[in-house]
């Protein structure tokens, strides 16, 4: 078939563009024609340092070769960005020149294309105080109600089938767009993670922290629960651009205010390899945002053979770690009780393998050979 794979940019590398990466790559693999959807031009080479080697699309198709995404910080710019983005998919619908479109980028705009992926509906943003980072409260609070009447009407006339990436996030789904979606669980390369040097070179007190440098990651949280830890020292790593600033600056500030500074490391948009480096390490993975909508991070840390630790809620707890407790990692409520299961990792070495060794064998539901088969499957489905 000759497929579309929509999504508004790939060059602010995260899970969403991960994932788009490789719907792209299992529909190439099962030998459809593959056309990518973006309002800017990929940058291939910062696909590269952030993800890797990956399979590029058979064509391309594109509005601007400016990085227009740099300057979402402003309202008239992220909205005609993103109005951009509909009327892509809209032309292509009409235009019918592909069997199928698929949106792996169903946040901003949830209809229009034959199957759409969502992440985190926007339409839920002010109720779950995740308000999007081209916004702020009471300017979403302005413009929400009129994105809500615009995309319902747009969800009547052309719906499509949703997927989403964990059973939380269909239950919100379920609540805010009143639609039924299926859960496909986002890629993970668990089979790059899992190899023995990674479980078997486990040392010293590292905890990896892996999020990106935005208010909705909760990272000030960190150096309260150093404060209260013993013997950890952690490792933040995340993507910063314009948007962290204010973030980077108030953590900053945190590990100050805590005396923490020497058991807190920052580190901004690290590559591949050197985020390898240090999950070889690492004993604990500390999972900060609370409702997260899934956690591909956490199943890393999972994979490398680090135990998790995540805030009670959300995908990470519901889903990754199955709501048992004890049984492939664990869920705190305060910042406390992060730091006592912190330090309990850290000194019983015992507990931590048992653990350990459970939570390496769930990571292999989450793996990007299980996601690519699922996806494929679905789409074909869709398609008949």
């Amino acid at each position: 078939m000759k497929i579309a794979v929509a999504h508004h940019s790939l060059n602010i590398p995260g899970g969403a563009e991960r994932l788009c990466l490789v719907v792209i790559e299992a529909l190439q693999k099962r030998g459809h024609d593959v056309s990518l959807i973006t309002v800017e031009k990929t940058d291939w080479n910062l696909i590269q340092k952030n993800f890797g080697v990956v399979v590029k699309p058979n064509k391309e198709e594109y509005i601007t070769k400016s990085r227009v995404s740099k300057n979402l910080s402003s309202i008239p710019i992220a909205s005609t960005y993103f109005l951009t983005y509909i009327m892509q998919l809209l032309a292509n619908k009409s235009k019918q020149k592909h069997d199928l479109i698929v949106n792996t980028f169903g946040d901003v705009i949830n209809s229009i294309a034959d199957l759409t992926y969502v992440h985190f509906p926007i339409r839920a943003a002010l109720e779950l105080s995740q308000i999007p980072a081209f916004s702020n409260k009471s300017m979403w609070w302005a413009i929400a109600p009129l994105y809500d009447l615009a995309v319902s009407l747009l969800d009547k006339v052309s719906p499509g089938a949703l997927l989403t990436n964990s059973k939380f996030m269909q239950e919100i789904i379920k609540n805010f767009l009143h639609r039924d979606s299926l859960v496909i669980y986002p890629p993970v390369n668990v089979e790059t993670l899992s190899s023995p040097s990674f479980r078997n070179r486990k040392e010293g007190c590292t905890v990896a922290i892996v999020a990106s440098y935005t208010p909705k990651r909760y990272l000030e949280q960190v150096p309260l629960i150093a404060k209260y830890t013993k013997f950890a020292k952690f490792v933040i790593m995340g993507k910063a651009d314009e948007y962290s600033v204010p973030t980077l600056r108030k953590l900053k500030e945190q590990i100050s205010a805590f005396h923490v500074k020497d058991r807190i490391t920052i580190l901004t948009n690290v590559p591949i390899d050197k985020f390898l480096e240090i999950l070889l390490r690492a004993k604990v993975y500390l999972h900060i945002m609370p409702y997260d909508h899934f956690g591909i991070s956490v199943v890393e840390g999972m994979a490398s053979g680090c135990v998790p630790v995540v805030h009670h809620s959300g995908g990470p707890w519901l889903d990754i770690l199955d709501g048992r407790q004890g049984e492939y990692g664990f869920s705190y409520a305060t910042a406390r009780e992060a730091a006592s299961y912190i330090d309990t990792l850290i000194t019983d070495e015992n507990l931590r393998n048992k653990v350990a060794s459970r939570a390496f064998h769930r990571a292999k539901k989450f793996d990007r050979a299980v996601f690519m088969e699922k996806m494929v499957d679905v789409v074909e489905r869709v398609a008949s």
